[in-house]
């Protein structure tokens, strides 16, 4: 399954394979690509917002530029028309603040892959979150007989941080590890013992 991107001079590129994704990346700046395990894909999530400098850099040059030329020709004949440039810097302004790009970075054990937040974006999103959390619950959702019952408490409240697990998934399986853990079952039995008698 491939999913494409592109808006403005950004490209993405992801190819999700049985083993793992692999992930290319171009801009104007250049490129990058990379394949990537789904267990080795974080859960973290950050956004990030790029604007294009040039824009900026020249609208700034070009206001200042019109802001003196606009001055001079007021002390010169008292005419206060704006000039060229400063009508051309204030548009590289606004195209600056209007063309922006949106971007969900996902960390990964390769490098940061970009989600450019659009239709598609939510569609690669959703797809990593499934293959990863398929991975994780393939290699770690049971419960092995070699550990012991605090172990497999880790294991499960690990899963959980990473969000592989929801709360009720959790609830479950430590509930099943204290119904074969001996030292619960011991609490439980003293406790019962101690139990006044009803009536």
């Amino acid at each position: 399954m491939e999913i494409k991107q592109k808006t403005q001079s950004y490209r993405t590129e992801y190819a999700f394979e049985e083993s793992g994704l692999r992930y290319a990346w171009k801009d104007s700046s250049g490129s990058r690509s990379f394949s990537v395990g789904y267990g080795e894909i974080s859960n973290d999530r950050q956004t990030l917002m790029e604007r294009n400098a040039w824009l900026r850099n020249v609208g700034w040059l070009w206001v200042i530029l019109g802001v003196v030329v606009t001055g001079l020709r007021y002390t010169e004949n008292y005419s206060l028309v704006p000039s060229i440039w400063l009508l051309l810097g204030i548009g590289c302004l606004v195209a600056y603040r209007v063309r922006s790009v949106e971007f969900v970075i996902v960390p990964s054990e390769k490098g940061n892959l970009l989600v450019i937040k659009d239709k598609d974006g939510e569609r690669i999103l959703r797809e990593i979150e499934s293959r990863r959390t398929g991975y994780f619950r393939e290699e770690y959702d049971f419960f092995p007989e070699s550990e012991d019952p605090e172990q497999l408490r880790r294991r499960f409240k690990w899963l959980h941080a990473e969000g592989v697990l929801t709360d009720e998934e959790l609830a479950a399986r430590l509930d099943r590890v204290d119904s074969i853990d001996p030292a619960v079952k011991l609490v439980k039995q003293v406790l019962a013992s101690h139990q006044p008698p009803s009536g």
